[in-house]
């Protein structure tokens, strides 16, 4: 089967707020960018498809577009939590504990909030269970840069500190393929962008 993991488009964020499973908008040309990701999904959007999305508002809009409104919603596909720092300025967050989170994200824990090993841990759940028990042909998954990533890492077996080495931009679409019979898994591509 064919799995497409897809960023959410671009975020209307003038503020510079730090955000992960809080609401925020999308920046107005957001179907521009719609209609690019159904103009390169193509036919594999009617061919067997389930689609899956994170339950945050900027995920589920594009959800809802390409599979005419018909989608699994999974809060394990969300981005991380970032807990008291969520909705506050980068730079008005307590810089010790913004050096420590950027020196260990893998394992410092924000406040209130998640570690990267936190999101990688229930995205390598929800993977698991995706290959083991879906037949469709092809699969969407409409979510975030950080599951992404983590979902890269945890199948090409490197470490979770390494994963931002990877861009993961706005409306992109990496293709993996899972053989369900020799448990196989093969990276197509990372970082598919159809429009500037």
């Amino acid at each position: 089967m064919d799995i497409y993991l897809i960023r959410h488009s671009a975020v209307y964020n003038p503020s510079k707020l730090c955000y992960g499973q809080s609401e925020i908008p999308l920046e107005e040309n957001f179907t521009h960018y719609f209609n690019s990701l159904e103009e390169s999904l193509g036919n594999t959007l009617k061919t067997d498809a389930i689609f899956y999305s994170s339950p945050l508002r900027r995920c589920t809009k594009l959800a809802s577009f390409l599979s005419n409104n018909n989608y699994i919603s999974d809060e394990r596909m969300m981005e991380l939590n970032f807990g008291d720092w969520e909705l506050q300025p980068w730079d008005s967050i307590d810089s010790q504990q913004l050096n420590a989170w950027m020196a260990d994200f893998v394992n410092f824990k924000i406040p209130n909030g998640e570690n990267f090993m936190d999101l990688a841990l229930r995205c390598r759940i929800f993977w698991e269970q995706l290959t083991q028990n879906s037949s469709h042909q092809n699969l969407f998954i409409i979510t975030h840069a950080g599951v992404i990533r983590s979902l890269l890492a945890y199948i090409l077996e490197f470490p979770l500190h390494k994963s931002f080495d990877i861009q993961i931009d706005y409306a992109s679409i990496t293709k993996i393929k899972y053989d369900k019979v020799y448990h196989k898994t093969t990276i197509y591509y990372i970082n598919k962008t159809t429009s500037s």
